[in-house]
């Protein structure tokens, strides 16, 4: 591969990223599941690199593997495709990847300008020569446009900090409830972001379109929201009950009732809400039956089978969260864990291939960064209230009619053994999408690395599901 134009080459070297990604289940708290204020890059960019007046075409797709954002891009003048990118950098405001070459690695710095960015403009160097590149991205489907929206931006100010959201309004108003969206964990902006597809907004859409109010909002420390990023489900409970109480009680406002649509983790949430207020429906779209810890068991099984892990590996790793778990319960010593993990860790990258040792550079620097990384999110707050709450016996605590909607192929919230765990109530109405995945668009496997080659839009059938449910209220 070269660039006529100035001499300038890459050197295609193959790293294989698979075989780390099964090390680092050893610990997975995925990525759906921590707490984290990242920018959405995953999904395809398409660009080019400007060299002294030519411009080099590129093709990057990231994709957000149990917690580990990574990629490839595709060079097609050199004839190059899916060589392996790392990224080695990702801040709220900045982001660096890079991938290998014969001489050295080939970086691409850049300052990004919001956590949902559509262009990312920055510098690519190589060999001690810098060139400037842009990416712009490449939505792959239908999305929703803000554009559409009779939308309100509000500000909902508590005693120390506010809740900004924004508030639809349908051109045709069929009913006066407010439908309230509570995204999944990790600290979110209104839109709900994922790989691309902004969920909440792309609901926002459905659901003015048809004639119902909606009302969607910034977790805390996000967009305009303030507070503690690292917030319980019990506090995230309880800043939905002040939107509630606003609505009800600000004169602008007369909404007849209230329905909680809940994402995910936002479908605990909604449910601990629930318990003392007065609702006419409750939306769980994928949301946990279990509490955190078997949910993130579940996922590890199911991951490891997709991978092809062994199952005395498999055993290995659960029994190693089942130690964490306590550690996070009884508020213990993390010296031992930490310990533990970078044994197994540095034992089993000891077995790698000699090359792909050498491409994680400093073996003691990369083992500290993965374990400071993976414990992060399970010395949190948010990680504490998520493993000791068990969604049913709030659930159970509710008398509101139930909507439990699932994904066929969902990964992350398998679709059984969760509905089936439900009561077996008359309020409560359980619908299993076929085909869908966690975010319920049309997928192939339901795996997280397939989101981003996805089109951004619901599966069909969830739409009819949803109104069916909201219609009958």
């Amino acid at each position: 591969m070269y660039i006529t134009a100035t001499g300038f080459s890459f050197f295609n070297l193959h790293l294989s990223n698979s075989m780390l990604r099964v090390l680092l289940l050893m610990l997975l708290i995925p990525g759906t599941l921590i707490a984290q204020n990242l920018p959405e890059i995953e999904g395809e960019w398409r660009g080019a690199i400007s060299l002294d007046g030519q411009e080099l075409d590129i093709k990057l797709t990231f994709m957000n593997t149990y917690d580990e954002i990574d990629g490839s891009i595709d060079i097609p003048q050199q004839n190059a495709f899916n060589l392996p990118v790392e990224v080695t950098l990702i801040q709220s405001d900045s982001l660096q990847f890079e991938f290998q070459t014969g001489t050295g690695a080939a970086v691409f710095s850049a300052a990004l300008s919001s956590l949902s960015p559509e262009n990312i403009h920055g510098t690519f160097s190589q060999s001690n020569v810098s060139f400037p590149f842009s990416l712009q991205r490449s939505n792959g489907g239908v999305a929703a446009s803000d554009s559409r929206l009779d939308q309100k931006v509000i500000d909902i100010d508590l005693e120390e900090r506010k809740i900004q959201g924004s508030l639809v309004t349908p051109p045709s108003p069929e009913n006066s409830s407010l439908i309230i969206m509570i995204s999944g964990s990790g600290a979110n902006p209104r839109n709900s972001p994922v790989a691309g597809f902004e969920v909440f907004k792309e609901l926002a859409v459905l659901l003015s379109d048809g004639g119902f109010y909606s009302f969607r909002f910034d977790d805390p420390g996000v967009g305009g929201s303030t507070g503690n990023v690292d917030a319980t489900l019990q506090e995230l409970a309880s800043d939905v009950e002040e939107i509630i109480s606003y609505f009800r009680e600000h004169e602008a406002y007369s909404f007849d009732d209230f329905i909680l649509l809940g994402h995910s983790q936002g479908g605990i949430i909604a449910s601990i809400a629930a318990q003392n207020q007065e609702l006419a429906g409750l939306i769980l779209m994928a949301s946990p039956s279990f509490p955190g810890d078997r949910i993130i068991n579940q996922q590890i099984r199911e991951i490891s089978k997709a991978e092809g892990i062994p199952d005395e590996i498999v055993e290995e790793n659960l029994a190693f969260q089942e130690t964490l778990y306590e550690v996070v319960r009884t508020n213990g010593d993390w010296e031992a864990i930490e310990t533990d993990l970078e044994n197994r860790l540095r034992e089993q990258i000891n077995q790698l291939p000699e090359r792909q040792q050498e491409a994680l550079g400093d073996m003691d620097q990369f083992i500290k960064s993965q374990i400071n990384r993976q414990l992060e999110g399970a010395k949190s707050r948010w990680f504490k209230s998520f493993i000791e709450t068990n969604p049913l016996t709030k659930l159970e605590k509710t008398d509101a009619p139930v909507l439990a909607i699932f994904g066929e192929k969902d990964s992350q919230v398998l679709a059984e053994p969760n509905s089936n765990e439900l009561p077996d109530e008359s309020r409560i109405s359980t619908i299993i999408i076929p085909n869908a995945n966690h975010l319920f668009q049309k997928a192939e496997t339901g795996m997280t690395g397939e989101y981003p080659m996805l089109d951004k839009q619901f599966i069909d059938g969830f739409a009819e599901e949803l109104f069916r449910f909201l219609n009958q209220k």
